[in-house]
């Protein structure tokens, strides 16, 4: 940093000048010399934050989620007025030579302490993406910034800040500190002390984001984990960004992501999650000020509302004092049970639903144990082979299980493959019976159903336990309508439409969960998600349907009403189908029922 240098002589007679003038305003001021170092960028989350390096650094670019200005950006500090905030025209440049942002004037004879400090960046927007974005995508300046006539590639920020040097040696000159300044001077105007202008411009601001606390002064944003950051990153984002997330990617961390696929798996992993699921809410509660939903309160706790996100609709509820994505929450009771087998705990979830109760696991089966003695003999047989990763193709991933496991029916159920019969009837009335092992290639262009009578009845359906824990069994579709029809009642929706419901943990204690495609780079602190959805497939103990589905595509926002976008309730209720002879071979997943 080429700091201003200012020899003593000099420095007193620029005193001796200065103490002899009247300032602007009409009265008589002492000289003074102030000291000011700070930096100037954008400070927000690091979605993917890495420890610290060796030396124990915080300021290395690879600990931190910023965009700081470049070599080169120019930083002018002029006086201010001590009655108008209007520049005096004594100023003192310099420029940063650093790769941090940083600059300091280690000596400012002023004969007021109020100071205007701009600064003037230009860079393109992919090396800004390089120095830490938030989101890819907003490394660009704040749209309403942008100047369309010129070159979109390429931007010239000018970031300011107005200080009271007798209260801040170090400042942090942002897009926050930007908008304040005119709020700043327009409360000054009006015969707002300093302090009092700074305060109520920092809460009108924060207000209009649909933020009602106060996280201390905006220039002291210096730490990417502050709250300041998260708000720093909201005012980047142009509205058409925070609804394309709203529309799909956020929903998708908050329904489709299981916790613990980040959770608990490094720091890197973690970071990122704690930190977009945050930044979720502070999109939301924008969002809900725009759309003059009332502030979350205590007293407003558990209200609903729904965002137009263009194609569709997310739905929001007040919660803890914060809008953020999620429904209604409905009377239930969390608990946990351990299977005895493998010494594995499952979260579970109790509904009373007036004349029935239902317990039901809350998360999907990951039992996979085929060789232990305390394993029933004929279980471990017809598990064997038959058990895979759900939502995962590569068994040897460290992601197999994070979903559980999916088992093909059959081995669900605890039915050995020479015990299914399939039969068909031709043209004539008549009927072929045949195991599954007699099948042949002569038989393929038939349409088969199957005959389970020795072990599945209406009289028995609520008997199978299969690859359950003792307690625990299959659920029917019966169960399942129960489920429905009670929590629709609940939400006063169709039984069809409650189902966007069962994925939100908190206020249904189901959580169902979707499925990511995602790729960690460590290294570069990037996480690329490939592709999600939210289908379900899960195993049914009623003959012919093997397995419900839910959600057979992605919706556009979440929202109850999404009658559309599962097949399970048509394939019951109106169209019939044609099944492969191997239908008992089907895979998904397992949510026990409590017997």
């Amino acid at each position: 940093m080429n700091f201003n240098k200012i020899t003593s002589a000099a420095l007193m007679a620029l005193l001796w000048t200065a103490c002899s003038d009247n300032v602007a305003g009409g009265t008589e001021e002492e000289t003074s010399v102030y000291a000011l170092a700070g930096r100037v960028g954008d400070v927000y989350p690091a979605l993917l934050k890495s420890a610290a390096d060796e030396e124990g650094s915080k300021d290395s670019l690879k600990n931190e989620g910023s965009v700081f200005a470049a070599k080169g950006t120019v930083v002018t500090v002029y006086e201010l007025d001590s009655l108008t905030l209007e520049k005096t025209g004594r100023s003192f440049v310099d420029t940063v030579d650093n790769d941090s942002g940083r600059f300091a004037f280690e000596s400012l004879a002023l004969n007021s302490p109020y100071v205007l400090i701009e600064t003037l960046d230009s860079c393109y927007v992919e090396d800004c993406r390089e120095r830490g974005a938030f989101y890819e995508r907003n490394a660009s300046r704040p749209a309403s910034m942008v100047d369309s006539s010129r070159d979109r590639r390429m931007f010239s920020q000018e970031l300011k800040a107005v200080v009271d040097l007798r209260d801040v040696e170090k400042v942090s000159v942002s897009s926050l500190t930007t908008s304040k300044m005119p709020l700043l001077q327009k409360y000054f105007a009006e015969g707002k002390s300093f302090a009092e202008a700074g305060k109520m411009a920092e809460h009108e601001i924060l207000e209009n984001l649909g933020i009602y606390e106060d996280f201390g002064g905006f220039e002291n944003l210096n730490d990417g984990n502050s709250e300041l950051a998260f708000v720093n990153e909201l005012i980047r984002m142009s509205e058409s960004s925070m609804l394309k997330d709203l529309r799909g990617m956020d929903p998708m961390l908050v329904y489709a992501v299981p916790p613990k696929l980040f959770v608990g798996r490094g720091d890197v992993r973690e970071q990122y999650y704690l930190n977009s699921k945050k930044m979720i809410d502070y999109k939301v509660g924008y969002w809900a000020r725009l759309n003059d939903f009332d502030q979350c309160t205590d007293a407003r706790e558990n209200t609903v509302a729904e965002i137009n996100v263009g194609h569709g609709k997310v739905s929001v509820v007040c919660r803890s004092s914060k809008w953020t994505l999620g429904f209604k929450t409905i009377e239930h009771t969390m608990g946990s049970m351990t299977d005895n087998r493998d010494g594995k705990t499952y979260k579970t979830v109790t509904y009373n639903w007036g004349d029935v109760s239902q317990t039901w696991m809350a998360e999907n089966l990951d039992f996979v144990d085929t060789t232990s003695l305390s394993v029933d003999s004929s279980l471990r047989a017809n598990l064997s082979g038959s058990i895979d990763c759900y939502r995962k193709e590569d068994s040897r991933s460290a992601d197999c299980g994070v979903y559980g496991h999916e088992y093909q029916w059959k081995a669900a159920m605890n039915i050995g493959g020479g015990d299914v019969k399939m039969y068909s009837v031709d043209a004539l009335g008549d009927t072929t019976y045949f195991a599954e092992s007699d099948s042949s290639e002569e038989y393929s262009g038939k349409k088969w159903t199957w005959n389970y009578t020795d072990y599945i009845t209406p009289s028995n359906h609520n008997a199978y336990q299969g690859v359950c824990p003792d307690g625990w069994r299959i659920p029917t579709f019966e169960d399942w309508q129960t489920l429905l029809q009670n929590m629709a009642e609940r939400y006063g929706v169709e039984q069809n439409d409650v189902l966007p419901a069962l994925y939100d943990a908190t206020a249904t204690g189901f959580d169902l969960k979707g499925w990511v495609q995602a790729s960690i780079e460590e290294e570069l602190r990037l996480v690329y998600f490939i592709t999600f959805g939210y289908t379900n497939e899960i195993v049914l103990a009623d003959v012919p349907l093997y397995k419900l589905e839910i959600f057979n595509w992605k919706p556009a926002g979440f929202s109850l009403g999404l009658a559309d976008m599962h097949a399970f309730v048509k394939r019951i209720e109106s169209e019939g189908y044609d099944y492969s002879p191997y239908a008992p071979n089907t895979s998904a997943t397992v949510r026990c029922i409590k017997k």
